[in-house]
Formats: C-alpha cells, sequence, structure tokens
C-alpha cells in the first residue's frame, strides 16, 4: 500500500517495512588529460554544495540508463558524449536499507580539448571542474567529496584501473 506517490519517488509499507520506490538514476565519470570532471551543486535536502560526478535521474521516457546518462551529461557539463564511447562499470544501491534506488555508473574518456564546460541549466550547477587525482583523491581524505555516486566511480575505475 503506498502512502505517499509524488513526482519523483514513492513510499509504501510492505511487511511492516517503509520502502522508498525510486526510479534510478545514471552518473558518469569523466577522465580528461588524468584529470576528474566533477559539478558542483546546491542539494537542498543537505542544505549544501556537494562535488559529484555528473548526473540524474531516470526518466519516465527514457528506455535505458544510457539515454539518462547522454542527457544529463550535456545538461550539467554542456558535453555531448557517443554512445559507444562510454562503458558501463556497474550499477550501486544508494540506501538499500529503505529504497530500491539504483545509480548506473559509465566511464568516458574525453579525448578532444574541451573549452566550453557549460551547464545548460546554471541555476542548478554552480562550478564545473577538471581535478587532478592528487587533488582528488585529497579532497576525499578531506571529507570534501561525500557523494556516495561520486566514491564508487572512482573505486569502480581504480578496480579496472581506468584511473
Amino acid at each position: 500500500m503506498y502512502i505517499f506517490d509524488g513526482k519523483i519517488l514513492k513510499l509504501k509499507i510492505e511487511e511492516n517495512y517503509e520502502i522508498v520506490e525510486h526510479p534510478g538514476a545514471s552518473a558518469c565519470l569523466i577522465i580528461h588529460k588524468d584529470q576528474i570532471l566533477l559539478v558542483k551543486q546546491y542539494r537542498k535536502a543537505l542544505r549544501e554544495y556537494t562535488w559529484e560526478i555528473p548526473a540524474g535521474k531516470i526518466d519516465k521516457s527514457d528506455k535505458d540508463p544510457l539515454i539518462t546518462v547522454l542527457r544529463e551529461v550535456e545538461e550539467e557539463t554542456g558535453i555531448k558524449i557517443n554512445k559507444d564511447q562510454l562503458i558501463y562499470l556497474g550499477k550501486v544501491y544508494t540506501t538499500p536499507g529503505f529504497s530500491n534506488e539504483v545509480i548506473h555508473i559509465f566511464f568516458f574518456l574525453l579525448q578532444e580539448n574541451y573549452d566550453k564546460l557549460n551547464p545548460l541549466n546554471p541555476q542548478e550547477i554552480n562550478t564545473i571542474k577538471f581535478f587532478s587525482k592528487e587533488e582528488l583523491f585529497k579532497m576525499i581524505s578531506e571529507n570534501e567529496i561525500k557523494d556516495s555516486k561520486t566514491l564508487s566511480s572512482i573505486t569502480m575505475a581504480i578496480s579496472r584501473n581506468l584511473l
């Protein structure tokens, strides 16, 4: 039985468990010249800005997570990706204790120089920046990167010798 049916998620009770149903998301770890692209955006639920890899919710019209990641990367960075250049790293469960949300993680090696990083919606994205591995690992060790999909994507890429 659903006790809440919102625009993004639903809440139901099943066998005395409260379960949040989420449509899922896609995210992309983008590397260019050994640097990692992150976007900084305000997250209302946290009331703070977070550094993250580009990502977004799977829309009902999306046939699969690949469509979502292509759209979201372009919306958040201005980068148009050829789907044949993406590597699927896997999926992560964000909060399996109470939600079915799955984030599909992709990897993209940006070959050409990209001078114009431009979010299509500048109100959503505060900053787009490439970080060296050293900067990235320092940000992780200093708890500047707290986003689970970003941390997971880095681990997934390292385990495949992509980073």
